[in-house]
Parts: C-alpha cells; sequence; structure tokens
C-alpha cells in the first residue's frame, strides 16, 4: 500500500496514466473485500456486519484475521466460511486487485523508459510483495491441520517433519512465484508497446477458453456455499476471473486444487509462461526495427537485455519447478497432473474420509459438488445424527450443525435439535 501511494506521486506528474491505473487497483481491492465482507457476514447482524466493514475501510483486516486464526477462535455458525480461509481468500484479493496490478502497471512504466532508483525499487517491492503473499496462501493451506485432515492427498506439499525440506520447499515457492509475475508482467508491458489493442485481444481471449473450458466440464460453479443461485452465479464469476489472474501472474500454488483450475491446467501455465514472455519479448524487437517507432520512444531495449533478463527468468523458474518436483512426496506429485472436476474432488473425498467429521466437510461447499451422491449422503447423514446426537463429540458444534441442509434431514425432531444453539462464545 505505501508503495503504491509513493508511486501514485511519483507518476502524477510524468505518467498519470499509470498513477490513475494504480488508484483504480486500490479501490477495486477495497470494492472486493467489502463484497466478500457482505457475503461472509449477511446473516450476522447490521452490528456486526458494520464492525466488519470498518476492520476493512481502516485497513486492520488483515490484523484481526491473523488474530483470530492464531487464536483458533471457534467460527461463528452462520459465518460462510472458516476464519482460515477467509484470511486467504482476502490475501488473494489483495494480491489479485491491488498487488499483481501495480507490479504490472510499474514494469510499463519500466519498459517505456521509468528507471529511477525510486522506480526500480518499487518494481522490485512490489513483485516480492506479491510473491510472497502468493507463496504464503499456498504454503499456510498445504500446513494447516484441518486441510491435511479432509484432504490429506492433496496436501502434504511441505514436509512438517523436516525443517530443512520445509525451507526448500517454501524458497521454491517464493521463487516461482516471483519470476511467474516478472516474467508476466513484462510481457503485458512489452505487448502493450506494440499495441494495446493485441494486449487486451490475449487477456480476453485467454480468459474467455478458460471460463468456456471450466462451464463445458461442469466445473464453472466455485465452492462458497451462497444459497441464492444468482448471486453464487455471479460470484462463481468474479472468483474465477480474480483467481484466474492470480494464476496467471503469480502461479499460487493453492490455484491446482480442483476447486479452482486443478493441478494440469496449474502446471501448464507455469511452463508456458515463459515462453509467452520470450514471444512477446520478440514481437517488442520486430517492432522496434522501423525507426519511426523508434523515434517516439523514450527508451530502447535491446535483444541482449530483452533475452537475457527474460531468459534467465525462465530459466530460474523452470529450474525451481523441477527440483521443486523432486524433492515433494510422489502422491503430492500427482495434483500438479491431475484433471478433475471439483465435484468429483469432493464426492472422492466423501468416499474416502475414514470418519464422520472428515465426510461433514461435504457440507462446507456448493451443493452441487456433491449432487452426484446425494440419495447415498442423506442415508448416512440421517444414520449417523443419531449417534452424534447422543454423543455430542466436541467438533459436532453450532458451526457444522449450521452447515446440515433442512431437507437432508428425515426426522423433524432431529433437524429442531440441530437447530438449536448451544450457549454462544465471545468473538471479536
Amino acid at each position: 500500500m505505501i508503495s503504491d501511494v509513493a508511486m501514485v506521486k511519483v507518476y502524477s506528474t510524468d505518467h498519470p496514466k499509470y498513477a490513475m491505473a494504480t488508484l483504480i487497483s486500490l479501490c477495486l481491492n477495497l470494492f472486493f473485500q467489502l463484497m466478500f465482507v457482505v457475503l461472509q457476514n449477511a446473516k450476522r447482524g447490521a452490528r456486526v456486519l458494520l464492525r466488519e466493514v470498518l476492520f476493512v475501510l481502516t485497513f486492520v483486516k488483515p490484523g484481526v484475521d491473523v488474530y483470530r486464526v492464531v487464536t483458533t477462535q471457534e467460527d461463528a455458525a452462520n459465518k460462510m466460511i472458516s476464519a482460515q480461509n477467509e484470511m486467504l481468500f482476502f490475501k488473494g484479493v489483495e494480491l489479485t486487485m491491488e498487488c499483481i496490478p501495480s507490479a504490472v502497471i510499474q514494469s510499463m512504466a519500466f519498459i517505456a523508459g521509468s528507471h529511477s532508483i525510486v522506480a526500480i525499487f518499487s518494481l522490485a517491492s512490489s513483485i516480492l510483495t506479491a510473491a510472497f503473499i502468493s507463496a504464503s496462501i499456498g504454503i499456510e493451506k498445504d500446513v494447516s491441520t484441518n486441510a491435511r485432515k479432509y484432504s490429506p492427498g492433496f496436501y502434504g506439499l511441505v514436509n512438517l517433519k523436516s525443517k530443512r525440506q520445509a525451507v526448500v520447499v517454501c524458497m521454491l515457492v517464493l521463487l516461482m512465484s516471483a519470476c511467474q509475475l516478472a516474467s508476466k508482467s513484462f510481457a503485458v508491458a512489452l505487448c502493450n508497446v506494440e499495441s494495446s489493442t493485441i494486449l487486451a485481444a490475449y487477456l480476453s481471449i485467454d480468459m474467455g477458453l478458460v471460463l468456456t473450458y471450466k462451464m463445458a466440464r461442469g466445473d464453472f460453479r466455485y465452492f462458497l456455499p451462497i444459497e441464492s443461485e444468482a448471486v453464487s452465479g455471479i460470484v462463481s464469476l468474479l472468483a474465477r476471473l480474480v483467481t484466474k489472474i492470480s494464476l496467471d501472474f503469480t502461479g499460487t500454488i493453492q490455484l491446482r486444487h480442483p476447486f479452482e483450475y486443478g493441478g494440469i491446467y496449474f502446471t501448464l501455465v507455469l511452463l508456458t509462461t515463459p515462453l509467452v514472455s520470450l514471444y512477446f519479448g520478440s514481437r517488442y524487437l520486430s517492432f522496434i526495427e522501423d525507426e519511426e517507432v523508434k523515434a517516439t520512444l523514450d527508451y530502447v531495449f535491446s535483444s541482449d537485455e530483452i533475452y537475457g533478463g527474460l531468459g534467465c527468468l525462465a530459466a530460474v523458474q523452470l529450474f525451481s519447478f523441477a527440483l521443486l518436483m523432486s524433492i515433494i512426496p510422489p502422491e503430492i506429485r500427482k495434483t500438479f497432473l491431475s484433471a478433475k472436476t471439483a465435484s468429483q474432488f469432493t464426492c472422492e473425498n466423501f468416499e474416502s474420509a475414514k470418519n464422520s467429521s472428515a465426510k461433514m466437510d461435504v457440507f462446507l461447499v456448493h451443493p452441487s459438488y456433491s449432487s452426484p451422491i446425494e440419495e447415498e449422503l442423506k442415508a448416512w447423514l440421517n444414520e449417523r445424527l443419531v449417534e452424534l446426537l447422543e454423543e455430542e463429540p466436541d467438533w459436532f458444534n453450532d458451526t457444522v450443525k449450521a452447515k446440515i441442509p433442512d431437507d437432508f434431514v428425515t426426522d423433524p425432531a432431529m433437524l429442531l435439535r440441530i437447530r438449536t444453539p448451544s450457549p454462544t462464545h465471545r468473538e471479536i
């Protein structure tokens, strides 16, 4: 945020369009955060909603989220997703709506000739900050106890029993994200020099093809358990756009999850980005061969600078990815080539879950994900509810009970019992 504000001041004189673009990205970041706050807290009352909105507007929301996760507060029953997922979601929004645009805008300014110490420092800071946020999203989710409990076949990238392996994996993920962002940002900046129309067409076609692919597979719906189909559809579109940008520019490791874009598409993006950047680098060099074009530019890069810089980024990124693949467990390596849909993943997780707590995780995502096994799920739930209501295990709290759909419970008396709240707890 501080570097972005600083660059708005720097660009306001010589590059006003970059200053305006930076301001727009900051506003979009706030808009998406506020939109999610409303979705997350719509059922919690006006007072709670106002408090959460103020957390966003005063820029203390990240600290509040960390506090809630670190203190392992029990989630409120009427919250849409858990405190950890909420924290990671806000990180993702900040990454996509603020950090990535900032890196792209500053890359464009750099290509255009803005080579002051402040500009170069800010560009490097933006890339490293975005890479750190991207890496932290994937790593924090990977080491989560609940994530490993419910999806042991997907999470386990970091070996918690080996400090050396854990450090190496974290550094490789960070390095991959930084190289991905630098390569993609410079590719966009170089393409923009030739034609903003070509750039817009490239980005639009790429986005359109991926969304069409998701729709064709019946995998477009986002995992958030939103009741309204219309709202869910709109949120799904926005979520797919946001996560696609995050994946394309930073290679966020969590986005290989079937709920997002899947392993095989993740790997495809990671391997092709260096080639795309080199392609746009070659187009840039061809474009500036025209002396009239060259005369209109404030600064012109040589072929050695273009191919040398982009080639180094490509080499480091591909080497980091290959090294990462060589040191992670074979079962986790398979997740980078998985083509499972979100529904397939959800149903398989339910079938393979070894206890009721893990099976209940099926209710934390959109109900369409479990529709292929709906009858089996209903039969299991009604059979198991009798025991759960008698035993009352610690994990079977109001938060879990609230996620169970009314029409899944056949006994009205049993439904009344799970809808009767336990004594409330205090949360910030």
